[in-house]
């Protein structure tokens, strides 16, 4: 089985021992991996944030639990491929679906042949394309938009290179980092339907009590970049189908 790192903060235990809990009864053994705290300033060490990079692509600066969270995953890459072994990284605010071990058994499999699968979403209403029927009624999408969210997904050693080969600059929260398939070159391939969701009754140690605005100016530049994404997603989708695809959608 691969290993299975939890990130979680220390000033969250009750987390820890919530998702745990959940891990153990799928029969799962999971190793918790202390998160890097951006309240404490702990991902200076680590950091490379880039605020004026972030205002151009962004157009917010990047909140400091938001550059933890980076920081973190950041690390868990270097892990990963200093050790050569593929890995399943969740983060600790989980509800784990019964079935959760099959997927992880599943995504195994495909650390053979891909990089990096997702095992969550926060964007359900997105349609993913099928690439193949997996065991158990599973199937392997290809999301032309990211799914959202860095909660759950299995990496490799070539996938860790990758993202940290695209992270040389801090510029966007890591789940945009890890959506930018054009950038990275790493497809947003998931295993659906998913079996860990999001714990809406967890407090959220990211998202800031009064939601930060842009100015009118940096909402057009902000709209205009994501324009310029959608254009280098499609061309890079254009020229990069996915293999075994299924020649139908969802």
């Amino acid at each position: 089985m691969l290993p299975l790192y939890v990130v979680n903060l220390d000033r969250a235990p009750e987390r820890w021992e919530k998702i745990s809990a959940q891990l153990t009864r799928e029969g799962l053994t999971p190793t918790r991996f202390a998160a890097i705290d951006g309240s404490l300033g702990q991902h200076e060490a680590v950091s490379r944030y880039d605020e004026r990079a972030a205002l151009r692509r962004h157009c917010l600066p990047l909140l400091p639990a938001e550059l933890g969270c980076f920081a973190s995953h950041y690390l868990l890459w270097q892990r990963v491929l200093e050790s050569g072994t593929a890995a399943i990284v969740l983060e600790d605010d989980l509800r784990i679906d019964p079935g959760f071990a099959n997927v992880v058994r599943l995504a195994e499999d495909l650390a053979q042949h891909y990089p990096i699968v997702r095992l969550s979403a926060l964007q359900q209403g997105r349609t993913p394309r099928c690439v193949a029927a997996l065991d158990g009624g599973y199937r392997l999408v290809r999301h032309n938009k990211g799914p959202g969210g860095s909660q759950g997904y299995m990496v490799t050693p070539e996938g860790a290179a990758r993202f940290l080969a695209d992270s040389k600059v801090w510029s966007e929260p890591v789940d945009d980092h890890m959506d930018a398939y054009w950038r990275h070159g790493v497809a947003a391939l998931a295993i659906v339907p998913y079996r860990i969701a999001h714990d809406d009754d967890g407090q959220s140690f990211i998202q800031p009590p009064k939601p930060l605005k842009r100015s009118p100016d940096a909402w057009l530049r902000r709209k205009l970049n994501r324009r310029m994404d959608r254009l280098r997603a499609y061309v890079w989708l254009t020229t990069h189908p996915p293999r075994g695809e299924a020649a139908r959608n969802r």
